[in-house]
């Protein structure tokens, strides 16, 4: 059941962001190889660091409350199993991005998450405070509850 809630806190936050971007016309889904290409830098620079940190912090959690013989080997096949996910989210969402936008704001988008204002973005959403942290999970383990009430 916790890491049902942690798999639907990672949907929480990834599904959103993907699902808000605006699709392109169909014409202009098959990107071109610079426009995937960049798309995936886009993703790596702006996303890839708070994948990393969150996965992170939840195999620490979980691998924490095993007992100490066994967080070792818990934890190479929780880090395994991460990565490989964590590949796939951001695949997806790059290639999302090569549809959402044109080559130009793929471009605009790289050029600031280079630039040192969005590297000072990326690197504050990451040092969230503990506080901060803790109102984010308080709010989304309210909107799992409600959702576990919900009748099937």
């Amino acid at each position: 059941m916790r890491y049902a809630r942690q798999l639907l806190v990672i949907a929480a936050l990834v599904l959103p962001a993907a699902a808000s971007a605006q699709t392109a016309p169909a014409a202009a889904r098959a990107p071109a190889q610079d426009t995937a290409a960049v798309a995936r830098e886009v993703v790596h620079l702006s996303l890839s660091p708070g994948f990393e940190g969150r996965f992170n912090r939840m195999i620490g959690e979980a691998v924490a409350k095993l007992p100490a013989d066994r967080q070792a080997a818990a934890r190479a096949d929780l880090q395994k199993a991460a990565a490989d996910a964590r590949e796939e989210i951001l695949a997806a969402i790059a290639e999302q991005y090569a549809t959402a936008f044109t080559p130009a704001e793929l471009n605009d988008l790289l050029a600031f998450f280079k630039s040192p204002l969005g590297l000072k973005l990326v690197k504050v959403e990451e040092a969230k405070s503990p506080e901060v942290n803790a109102a984010i999970q308080q709010q989304i383990m309210k909107l799992v509850v409600q959702m576990s009430a919900l009748p099937r």
